[in-house]
């Protein structure tokens, strides 16, 4: 398993837009080799902090897919305006885990 964690920031009262962007992705990542899911996840102590999280099957799909025509696609679809108030506070992987239990 191979998770990929983006902290994102935007000014709280732009939050409902972008959580709404999300809501309304076209979804192309779904079907993409190796893809396991994605979440999105709202600070309820910071409305502004947005964390965006993927799960993949090996470090290699995920890699694909960010080089993908899919990946540029769905990003094309951001608002221009929207897209310039998000910042990309940090970018984590948690490298190849294995899920034991569930």
């Amino acid at each position: 398993m191979y998770v990929s964690m983006s902290r994102l920031r935007i000014e709280p009262e732009r939050a409902p837009e972008l959580v709404d962007a999300f809501r309304a992705r076209v979804g192309l990542v779904d079907g993409f080799d190796g893809f396991v899911d994605l979440q999105v996840w709202q600070s309820d102590r910071d409305p502004g902090e947005i964390l965006m999280v993927s799960r993949w099957d090996t470090r290699a799909h995920f890699t694909a897919y960010m080089r993908s025509r899919e990946h540029e696609v769905s990003h094309a679809r951001i608002d221009p305006g929207l897209d310039a108030a998000i910042t990309l506070e940090r970018l984590e992987h948690l490298h190849t885990y294995e899920v034991v239990a569930e």
